[in-house]
């Protein structure tokens, strides 16, 4: 049964490697770039705007609610 999970633990993995490159990449270009925040948040927005739809419209075709297999409060414990 945790072979069936690697895949699908190996793109989570992948998708938090790029956020965190992608996060360090952000504040490079802020802090030592001279950078607008402004440009960068709008791209930040893009991202999590493009995301959250596609969880919604996911949800929505497959009639899964993707965000209820997710237990908000329990994530401020996890670091």
């Amino acid at each position: 049964m945790e072979n069936d999970y690697y895949s699908l633990d190996e793109h989570l993995q992948q998708a938090i490697l790029y956020l965190e490159k992608a996060m360090d990449e952000s504040i490079e270009l802020v802090l030592n770039k001279g950078q607008s925040k402004k440009e960068i948040g709008r791209k930040w927005e893009d991202f999590f705007a493009r995301f959250l739809n596609d969880v919604r419209q996911k949800s929505l075709k497959h009639k899964v609610n993707l965000y209820g297999w997710i237990t908000f409060p329990r994530l401020r414990h996890k670091n």
